[in-house]
């Protein structure tokens, strides 16, 4: 599939001819499966706005993501990376209607050719990879991440995040790979006074040939044959070497070496040699300086069953699949970009799992906290700021989803939303 995708990429000339080849491929999708339903004389129109929307909804539309993948795929050889990824994801590259819309692209010379609707693209492709009809993807009823619906949503936006997470050294390797290739020929593009190959029997049967590397005599070489040179006599053996208990019962020396190692008596210890040793009295404490501060001992707690940390709740929740870790950076200021509040609680938490993050803010206003996420799909947590007493002592919730694909997420938290 990965050839044929390439091939089909190589294929196109430029910019106008893959977007031409990437909008011809829309409308046929969205004609195969975009079809109304018996009773239903017309379907709604699958447009650019309605698989944004759609996306919003099921929470899978990252908006930085989205601006980065924009710019992106302004470049030529990005556009024919994201072209072959959707290909080769989708399996639209072994159908026969895709590679004769590639062939009639190619061979278009149109350069007014509007630009590519990808997130359409991306949500019809694999919404044919599963043979699921677009007229059911609602945004005003958005599908569960679990759905089949919802799995055709989080290809698309892995798709995307695809794109914009791929190396500068692995896209510099595929681009050199998917550049257009002039010399790629198919049946439109041969000469029509190329020469046939006749048919039979109009040529000349294939005659057998031998080959002096194979003999028809085998030759074999008997063990017993003599050969002209003169065989080596056999080594002379000497008597064996005899090791007996009396080589073993003395030295070299002549002296034996039965003799049992000597023993020295044992050591005691008796109680009037302790008593003579004078006590240590402890010296008294050296006086504090007047700038110390005495920190208070931590008191043990007095539940016998210690609380299982965050992580390892999850990590029991969660036995069969992989996590990974990010960062959490709590923002905590009176405004928007405003002083920080030091010292205010913050607790981070999970449905589902008593354990709890807890800490205070900096003088910056800043917590953060590592906090393990699943890979496939975001995890929500919840995080509690806790307002000082002269800001209402109220206790503000907000929830946020993370996921692996971002090292550090960002949430904010204003005590108002003006300076004054």
């Amino acid at each position: 599939m990965n050839d044929t995708a390439e091939r089909l990429i190589q294929f196109q000339p430029g910019t106008a001819n893959q977007a031409e080849f990437a909008g011809r491929v829309l409308a046929w999708l969205v004609a195969d499966l975009n079809k109304p339903p018996a009773g239903v004389s017309r379907a709604p129109e699958f447009t650019a706005s309605r698989a944004r929307a759609l996306m919003r909804a099921a929470g899978t539309f990252d908006e930085p993501t989205w601006h980065d993948f924009q710019r992106l795929v302004e470049n030529e050889d990005t556009q024919r990376l994201a072209l072959f990824d959707m290909l080769v994801g989708s399996g639209l590259a072994e159908n026969e209607e895709v590679q004769a819309l590639a062939q009639v692209a190619a061979q278009s010379s149109a350069s007014d050719v509007p630009a590519i609707e990808w997130l359409s693209l991306a949500i019809a492709a694999f919404a044919w990879k599963r043979e699921y009809p677009l007229y059911q993807l609602d945004p005003a009823s958005p599908p569960g991440p679990l759905s089949p619906a919802g799995q055709i949503l989080t290809d698309a936006a892995h798709f995307i995040r695809q794109q914009v997470q791929r190396s500068a050294t692995d896209r510099d390797k595929l681009s050199r790979k998917l550049a257009y290739q002039p010399g790629t020929a198919n049946m439109d593009t041969l000469p029509a006074d190329t020469p046939i190959a006749p048919l039979p029997p109009h040529y000349r049967t294939p005659v057998p040939v031998r080959y002096p590397e194979y003999s028809r005599e085998t030759v074999a070489v008997e063990p017993d044959e003599v050969t002209g040179e003169a065989i080596p006599p056999m080594p002379e053996r000497g008597e064996p070497i005899v090791i007996t208990e009396a080589d073993l019962a003395e030295d070299p020396a002549g002296t034996t070496t039965s003799q049992q190692p000597v023993r020295m008596p044992p050591i005691s210890i008796s109680r009037d040699q302790i008593e003579q040793t004078p006590a240590s009295t402890p010296s008294p404490p050296s006086p504090l300086p007047p700038s110390a501060v005495i920190m208070p001992a931590p008191q043990r707690s007095t539940n016998p069953q210690t609380r299982t940390s965050l992580t390892m709740s999850l990590r029991n929740m969660f036995r069969q699949e992989e996590l990974k870790t990010t960062k959490l950076r709590v923002l905590v200021q009176e405004y928007p970009d405003g002083p920080g509040l030091y010292g205010l609680q913050v607790k981070v938490t999970c449905r589902g799992i008593k354990s709890f993050v807890a800490g205070t803010t900096d003088r910056e206003g800043n917590f953060v906290a590592e906090l393990p996420v699943r890979i496939s799909e975001g995890l929500t947590y919840e995080v509690d700021v806790d307002w000082p007493r002269e800001m209402g002592a109220e206790t503000e919730r907000k929830s946020i989803t993370l996921n692996a694909d971002r090292t550090e997420f960002r949430l904010p938290f204003y005590r108002r939303l003006a300076e004054s």
